[in-house]
Parts: C-alpha cells; structure tokens; sequence
C-alpha cells in the first residue's frame, strides 16, 4: 500500500514517528511519506530504520497558505527524495514561529468565551508543536465539548467563535520555496478549497503555470466522484497526481493509516511511480 500524507506527534497527529513506522508496517505499507506541518524533523528520525524494513519513505510537509479569494487556508504538500536544503528549514522555521504567536492569541482568545483554557495545560499535550488539535484534546477533557469534532466545529475550526488567522505564506511562495528546495509541490485535499469544480480548476490551472507539480485526487475525504474530477483536473493540465489518508492517530479517530476511513483508500501504484520519477529528475537522475 501508498500512503503519502500522514503526521506524526512532530505537529499535530498522535503518534511518534517510530510508532508510526511500526504502524505502516502492520499495515503492510510499502510507500509512506510523513507530511507533518510545518516540520520535517520526523523524516530524520526513522529514515534509515524504515529503508531498513523496505519501505520507501519520503521527506514531506504540510504548508497553510493563503489564497486571494479563498476563506479558507489552502493546504499544499511538498516531498523531497531527503532533507531538503538548509534554506528551506530556515524558512519552514519562520511558520513555527507564526504558530507560536497564534497560539497564544487563540489561548486569550478561549478565555475572552469564558472557557479556562491555560496555556501550560495545552503545551504539556504536544511533544514538540502544539497545535489546535492540543487545544481540542484539552476542551474534551475539561467537558466543554463531547468529541474532538465538536471542539473544531464550534471553537477551533474557521468557522468556530474562537477561530485565530495566523500570518501564513501565500500559496505561490509556497510552491516556490519547495520548487526551490528541491521538492514536488502537490495541492491537498482540494475539496477543501471548494466543490465548485470550475474553481477548484481555475485554480489548479493558475498554479500549474507557477510551477504546482501534482494534485491530492486520492485523500480520505474525497468520494469516488471527487477522485474522477480530479484525475481528470489533473491530466488537463499535465500534472502528478498524489494521494495518502491524512492519518492523525488519536488525534483523528476513524481514519487508518493506508486505507482512511472505512477502507475506503486505495492510493494507485502509478502514484508512487511518478513521485519517483519526479524526485529523480531533481536530483538530475
């Protein structure tokens, strides 16, 4: 099996990048990527253990960006064969210290609802970045909320009365920062963007002339009519295509590593061919 965007406690999924090694070989996961955001420190720390065990594991990460015209931050994913260049942790470093400063405005923001929140509780949660999804746990366990859905619905989400925006790159920076350092620039999980597929169109055509590699067209939260207008999104403008479950652990109950939620991912061998091939050609291979 393919899975080319998972997390691992490095940002915001539950488990370590070891544990999520073990898992992927349990789960007979062959070609695996960690996507944590904003990092790529987990990549390092089970590298040679998982080549070792005969999975092909990739260098990802998850970028927030910003979109002139979307309400919504707009994800893309970025892959490397390896660490990527120096400049390119340098720059991933300056969006963790954006995640710092929302972090605190989105703690005062839970207290000014009258919600005792206190930032010490939330940190203690996360062994390296916290994010909203430490805030969500301490919501749960403090019985403002019943499930860690309803803590994103009615606070952390972008449509939650607590919701922060935090600085984020815009998207052509992005794909340019990842051009740059080497990698394949992938848009994620367009469905977020919009179902209005005219739009989700334009802008995958918008991008590809800026360099956008490839589109997530396989991902947990797409049907099999999502997958079909994406493929085809795709082929019109000559892009890669990538797929994986957005596996969080425990921090995303329901989804699995490989196969998302109910089985119902099955990410295309020619996916992981054309990664591949795309990484082999920036390395001059």
């Amino acid at each position: 099996m393919i899975d080319l965007h998972c997390h691992t406690n490095f940002s915001d999924g539950s488990l370590s990048p070891a544990a999520l090694l073990e898992r992927a070989l349990q789960a007979d996961v062959r070609v695996l990527a960690i996507t944590d955001h904003d990092t790529i420190g987990a990549y390092g720390a089970i590298c040679d253990e998982a080549h070792a065990h005969g999975i092909d594991l990739y260098c990802g990460v998850e970028l927030s960006t910003h979109l002139a015209g979307c309400e919504r931050s707009v994800h893309l994913l970025g892959y490397f064969a390896g660490e990527p260049k120096a400049e390119f942790g340098a720059w991933l470093r300056g969006l963790q210290e954006g995640r710092v400063k929302r972090n605190a405005e989105l703690t005062a923001r839970l207290q000014e609802l009258g919600l005792d929140v206190q930032w010490n509780e939330v940190s203690a949660l996360a062994q390296r970045q916290v994010g909203r999804p430490h805030f969500a746990q301490v919501l749960l366990r403090k019985g403002y909320v019943t499930t860690l859905k309803e803590a994103f619905e009615r606070y952390l989400g972008e449509d939650g009365t607590a919701w922060v925006q935090r600085d984020e790159p815009s998207l052509d920076e992005a794909i340019a920062e990842v051009r740059g350092a080497g990698g394949m620039a992938s848009l994620a999980h367009p469905v977020r963007i919009s179902r209005d597929w005219e739009r989700v169109d334009e802008i995958v055509a918008a991008h590809a002339r800026l360099g956008l590699d490839a589109v997530e067209c396989f991902h947990s939260e797409h049907g099999e009519e999502d997958e079909r207008r994406l493929l085809a999104i795709a082929e019109r403008y000559g892009l890669r295509v990538t797929g994986g479950s957005d596996f969080h652990g425990d921090a995303k109950p329901g989804i699995e590593l490989g196969t998302g939620r109910g089985e119902s991912l099955r990410v295309p061998a020619f996916v992981a061919e054309q990664l591949a091939e795309r990484l082999a050609m920036s390395r001059g291979c």
